[in-house]
């Protein structure tokens, strides 16, 4: 049986994985037992091959260019997937004649990938993993393998092809004369390894198609379900564009403790609002096609070849999307993190709006709606707005007292804040109806968002402040914003830099949009309530506080935080200044004599080639403004001044904004270089998006979302194919 947890206290119906796995206990009365399954050892299928037909070692392989695999012989499974789309690891020739990595879970004596079918109420009959219990037999056929399986009355007919051209084919049929009911099936399941590289998945998730009727279905169902065709991006390694015909639904899930990130293949399925599958009797079929592909994106004829590379290679990798939480994330294996929102807004609203997946094509999802690049941010908002938990959001119950734990990330909401701006920005400029009807209908979401935030300004001087992260030196306490471990705090002048454009174009966007149910937020015609403060009103009141709170005079520029007792924190903060500057709070010969001065400073400090990312600060962080004072951090690592491409964008805004073109350019173009050659990013816990100041990798995520944020700034410089971008 399966226990399913829908809500808690907290959470609301947002349940985290950690509460459901470790923190219930079940109490049931002793029921009759069930039959435990007959001992035995593990089934293989008979192979019938023949000498010459391209099998070793319990292997069937083949190869195109850019990509290779293997099959077992012994039963339904890969064993060996190697991409190498875009020629950096000189080839994907296979297990021993390429050194393009193996992109499968693998471990010793297990399988992870295969078939997989558990009924409700019974012992799984197909695991990925070690319970094998299928007759059937396994045949090489030319570029591939062709599997017959037969369990619990389920038949499949299997056949995989690797074609000259790359295309990488499965053709399912499943056939039964009874009904079932499963809690884990697929004609397929493949299962990646997100140590190598964190791969995701970018699509329309099912339960938004249209139905028959035209309107979207509801969100019901086992989440993860997406209808091709829709891409499977392998960062490093290239991009699979996945369609299919037939009665086929696909899901992605992650198994983040387990290692897996996996793609089921559901032929002939009916999802159930229990999140279990019905299988129809009858005779059912499909194909599936994995293409290396690559998303077209308009550039200017000028554009370095730097920039060029880097957006062919990371425009998909910086939609770190999973749509078994509908959301992006920190990675495509990671947690989610709307302190990203703006950082994933930044390149998502500059991408072409359909991605390669248009209407129309013969698909599971029938004649369904284009798929958007905004769909994803659209989803991730709405996760924010409705209170799902995350990295440095949701709901915290400490000593029984409850408080949202925006009050300490003053970020996420700042963040979110602004992503929203851009995401509306985008879809008035599609279609303004949609932008109209989706601000009405999460209004009320919308509206308690802003009060909340607006709560935060603690002093009533327009600044939000956090009430529980002081900023005092030796607390050890942790970050209002992205730089987590510092005890960066109370006023936070990172954060207030996002909050104010946020309001700015909120403002005006309400009111171009005419949502009656924020109308009071603008002091609109419907909304006009005598002394209230507007947006815009807010707006002013923090940029008049912004300079002389932050701006060092000492250093002539911004400052990272003014804490709880007045003092100021500055460590040469580069995103800081950059942000303020390019959010509009300070006046232009300031600005201008802002980022000349922290430039200057750029310049005099020993760096290596920017390709490796830039420091979030350029001055060491001294113990007692860290979060980690026990432990201490030396200049270079993590967020010491360690090397990254996060966060980088805002100090190039700033330089673009402050008319030093030339500067920002060819930081730009170093930065691009960078993620052009996949030196910058890797697999989960390999530590490589973060450096020291001599070039080693000093870790973190591996793959952190807010480095591909770069990628919205290239696309914002040279994105236009019409005019040359402005100097």
């Amino acid at each position: 049986g399966a226990v399913e947890v829908r809500r808690c206290d907290g959470a609301g119906w947002w349940p985290s994985w950690n509460l459901v796995s470790g923190g219930l206990r079940l109490h049931a009365a002793a029921g009759e037992p069930a039959a435990a399954p007959a001992p035995r050892d593990e089934r293989l299928l008979r192979f019938a091959g023949e000498a010459g037909d391209g099998s070793s070692d319990g292997e069937i392989r083949a190869a195109a260019p850019g990509i290779a695999v293997a099959f077992a012989r012994s039963r339904a499974a890969l064993t060996h997937l190697a991409l190498d789309a875009d020629g950096r690891f000189g080839g994907a020739a296979g297990r021993d004649g390429g050194p393009a990595p193996n992109l499968l879970r693998t471990a010793p004596g297990v399988v992870f990938q295969g078939p997989t079918l558990a009924p409700v109420g019974a012992a799984p009959v197909l695991a990925t993993a070690l319970r094998w219990a299928a007759d059937g037999t396994a045949e090489a056929v030319p570029g591939g393998v062709r599997y017959a399986v037969e369990a619990a009355g389920q038949r499949y007919r299997l056949t995989w092809t690797l074609g000259e051209g790359g295309d990488l084919t499965l053709h399912a049929v499943r056939e039964s004369d009874i009904e079932m009911r499963a809690h884990g099936s697929s004609a397929w399941t493949l299962a990646l390894d997100p140590r190598v590289t964190p791969a995701h998945v970018v699509g329309a998730l099912w339960s938004e198609v249209d139905g028959a009727d035209g309107l979207p279905r509801p969100r019901l169902a086992e989440t993860g379900l997406v209808v091709a065709p829709f891409w499977l991006d392998i960062p490093r390694m290239g991009r699979l564009r996945v369609t299919a015909s037939g009665d086929v639904l696909a899901r992605c899930d992650v198994d983040r403790p387990g290692d897996r990130t996996t793609l089921e293949l559901k032929v002939g399925e009916r999802p159930q609002p229990e999140g279990d599958y019905v299988l129809p009797a009858g005779r059912f079929e499909a194909t599936v096609t994995f293409r290396l592909a690559t998303l077209d994106v308009p550039l200017h004829a000028d554009a370095p070849e730097a920039v060029r590379a880097a957006v062919a290679r990371c425009a998909l990798t910086a939609l770190t999307y999973r749509p078994d939480t509908a959301t992006l994330t920190n990675n495509g294996a990671s947690m989610h993190c709307p302190l990203s929102m703006d950082a994933w807004t930044a390149t998502a609203t500059r991408l072409p709006p359909a991605l390669g997946l248009p209407r129309g094509e013969e698909s599971s999802g029938g004649d369904g709606p284009a798929f958007d690049a905004l769909d994803v941010v659209r989803t991730s908002l709405e996760r924010w707005l409705h209170g799902a938990p995350g990295y440095a959001s949701g709901t915290l119950v400490q000593g029984g007292v409850r408080h949202a734990v925006e009050d300490e990330y003053l970020m996420t909401g700042a963040a979110a804040l602004l992503g929203l701006a851009d995401y509306l920005d985008a879809r008035a400029a599609r279609d303004a109806a949609g932008a109209r009807a989706w601000l009405a209908a999460h209004a009320r979401p919308v509206g308690a968002a802003l009060a909340a935030m607006r709560a935060r300004d603690l002093d009533g001087d327009g600044l939000v402040e956090s009430a529980y992260r002081t900023g005092v030196s030796g607390t050890g306490q942790w970050s209002t914003n992205w730089f987590d471990v510092l005890s960066f705090g109370y006023k936070d002048a990172f954060s207030n830099a996002l909050l104010h454009p946020a309001l700015v174009r909120l403002d005006a966007l309400v009111r171009a949009l005419g949502a009656p149910g924020l109308a009071p937020l603008t002091g609109g015609p419907s909304g006009d309530v005598s002394g209230a403060e507007t947006l815009a009103d807010w707006a002013a009141r923090l940029r008049r506080s912004y300079a002389p709170t932050f701006l060092n005079p000492e250093t002539g520029w911004i400052a990272g935080w003014r804490c709880a007792e007045g003092h100021l924190h500055d460590y040469a903060f580069l995103c800081v200044s950059g942000a303020a500057v390019t959010g509009g709070l300070l006046d232009d010969a300031l600005a201008r004599d802002v980022m000349a001065r922290l430039y200057a400073e750029h310049r005099r400090t020993p760096l290596p080639d920017a390709a490796l990312g830039l420091p979030g600060m350029l001055w060491p962080v001294p113990d007692a403004d860290r979060a980690d004072i026990l432990q201490g951090y030396p200049l270079g690592y993590y967020q010491n001044g360690g090397l990254t491409h996060a966060q980088a964008r805002h100090y190039l805004g700033g330089l673009y904004a402050a008319g030093m073109t030339a500067e920002a350019d060819a930081l730009l173009e170093r930065l691009c270089a960078g993620l052009a050659d996949a030196r910058v990013y890797g697999g989960v816990r390999s530590g490589l998006d973060w450096r020291y100041r001599d070039g080693r990798p000093c870790g973190y995520e591996g793959l952190l979302t807010d480095q591909f944020a770069v990628v919205g700034l290239a696309l914002e410089r040279w994105g236009a194919p019409g005019e040359k971008p402005a100097a």
